[in-house]
């Protein structure tokens, strides 16, 4: 008797608790701006090692994930690029980004987070979004306008090249 009893908290404990399927351990947080211009794309990568716990639906772990980048720190491809993109974002104000995930929710095969960006002082709000499991990865991606952050796109070559309005932000957070 006393042994069923025990299996039996063991069951329920292990219903209460987080199982495998309630967490995510993410070993690189990725952050990827992808635009276009009026001759092709560009893509600034910023990669960070980690080591974190991600918990779904748990009113009892945290489950934000907020990260500091230095707008120092994106790589473009090349250095003219790199220099296009710090002003563009006014880097020597503004030196770093703000981007907090935070309310991590699962439900069957669908997951979603809050994503609030900090970018030269404006602050947006993105509800909901819609993030992936792909490759090792949870991702999400969101359509930004720069006009939204009170940004105008860089211009070169007296306008010939110019960068169109909208750009995305990928989300990228690998698992081990």
């Amino acid at each position: 008797m006393l042994v069923r009893v025990f299996s039996f908290l063991i069951v329920v404990a292990g219903t209460l608790f987080s199982t495998p399927k309630d967490y995510l351990l993410v070993s690189t947080k990725q952050f990827t701006v992808q635009g276009t211009t009026s001759i092709g794309g560009f893509e600034c990568n910023y990669d960070l090692k980690t080591k974190d716990t991600l918990f779904f639906n748990s009113p009892y772990q945290t489950n934000v994930i907020s990260h500091s980048i230095p707008v120092r720190n994106f790589g473009c491809g090349n250095f003219l690029l790199n220099n296009d993109f710090r002003k563009t974002l006014k880097e020597k104000e503004y030196p770093t980004i703000k981007i907090i995930l935070s309310n991590f929710k699962k439900e069957e095969e669908k997951i979603t987070c809050n994503l609030t960006i900090n970018l030269v002082g404006k602050k947006r709000v993105y509800k909901q979004l819609p993030l992936k499991l792909k490759q090792h990865a949870l991702q999400g991606e969101v359509l930004l306008n720069i006009s939204d952050f009170d940004l105008e796109p860089p211009k070169k070559m007296g306008g010939i090249i110019k960068i169109n309005e909208e750009i995305k932000l990928v989300v990228n957070l690998k698992t081990e």
